[in-house]
């Protein structure tokens, strides 16, 4: 008679008191810890300065399309918290900006609602940004553990989402102590998910980039979007390894800068998608802390930017006589305004303009 095959690791049930812990843990250790992997994405790359750019800086359009709407400028408040009460309050900043600055929001996992739909309103932007573009969340690796197509379905109904978002985080599920890490057949799942959704479906990673091979894959599978999530800002390794015991915390650090960078991956992505002609938005986030770096990744083939860790601490931490909201749109317009300035700076009236623009200058 065959023995069962023992774990590497122990198998943790992740209930609904652990999400919760989870989500909490996740909040105060981005408040307050260092999260961020040690790379510094797009520093080889820099504008060609136009001293004469013969255009009206008032004239300068960033505007984009992302997913057939059209947004004031190409960033993306990526999906970071919700399902606990300080997330709410969070989130709710979020979308009240995301709406004044008509740009688009992702929520944090909605995995809980499907545990407890009375979480609902933890999570229910809509009932103060009802114009915001709101994109769901969920894990991938969440079909392994009961999650369906119908419950997907179901969250895009109940939130009126306008896309819906799988992430892939094998690493941080590796890390975390009740991590979940059958990943084994998702492609597939994906396929019939993206096939029968009726709204967009986005794939994006958490930290440690996309691969050309892995982008072919998720365009055969027809989703509409690809996030590149590339190393350089938010580490989930480093964070999961801090809500871990000693083993798990060096596991955390050892991995912490794993993964190919944001600029890297989106340049891989980028030629896949020229090669094999892709109709998918590229969106490019990690260590995005700035319009200028906005300005790079755009001119690197990105169709927008996710933003998360400087919006979240602006939100959590205002300066004092701020509200978070204040803090937080104060946050996006120093990004809109460094993005105009480095459109105008090298010459370009627009989005479009800024490839010819770009020289790589080593690396």
């Amino acid at each position: 008679m065959r023995k069962d095959k023992k774990s590497t690791f122990d198998t943790i049930e992740d209930t609904l008191t652990l999400m919760t812990k989870r989500k909490n843990d996740h909040i105060q250790i981005c408040k307050t810890e260092d999260v961020e992997s040690k790379c510094k994405p797009f520093q080889q790359y820099n504008f060609i300065p136009e001293a004469l750019p013969e255009i009206d800086f008032d004239a300068v359009c960033t505007e984009q399309i992302f997913l057939q709407h059209k947004f004031s400028m190409p960033i993306l408040i990526t999906g970071m918290t919700g399902g606990v009460q300080h997330g709410q309050e969070i989130n709710e900043a979020l979308a009240l900006a995301a709406q004044k600055f008509s740009i688009p929001m992702g929520l944090g996992s909605q995995k809980m609602l499907l545990k407890d739909v009375n979480l609902k309103h933890l999570f229910d932007v809509h009932r103060i940004a009802p114009k915001v573009f709101l994109i769901g969340n969920i894990g991938a690796v969440s079909f392994n553990y009961g999650v369906t197509i119908s419950d997907i379905q179901r969250l895009v109904d109940d939130f009126t989402l306008n896309a819906f978002a799988l992430h892939l985080n094998a690493l941080q599920e590796c890390i975390q102590p009740e991590g979940e890490r059958n990943f084994a057949n998702l492609l597939h799942k994906i396929e019939k998910l993206a096939k029968t959704l009726s709204v967009p479906l986005i794939v994006k990673e958490v930290g440690v980039g996309i691969s050309a091979k892995t982008f072919r894959s998720l365009v055969n599978a027809g989703v509409s979007a690809i996030d590149v999530g590339g190393k350089g800002g938010t580490s989930w390794s480093a964070i999961e390894g801090m809500r871990s015991q000693l083993e798990g915390n060096r596991l955390g650090e050892l991995f912490r800068n794993w993964g190919l960078s944001t600029d890297k991956s989106l340049v891989q992505c980028r030629q896949a998608k020229e090669e094999s002609h892709a109709g998918v938005d590229l969106v490019a986030t990690g260590g995005i802390r700035n319009g200028l770096q906005v300005a790079k990744a755009i001119a690197l083939g990105a169709t927008m930017v996710g933003v998360g860790l400087p919006l979240f601490r602006s939100a959590v931490n205002p300066p004092k006589g701020q509200t978070p909201l204040e803090s937080v749109e104060n946050e996006l317009n120093f990004f809109k305004k460094s993005l105009l300035i480095s459109l105008f700076c090298s010459g370009a009236k627009n989005l479009n303009d800024l490839s010819s623009r770009l020289v790589c200058e080593g690396g």
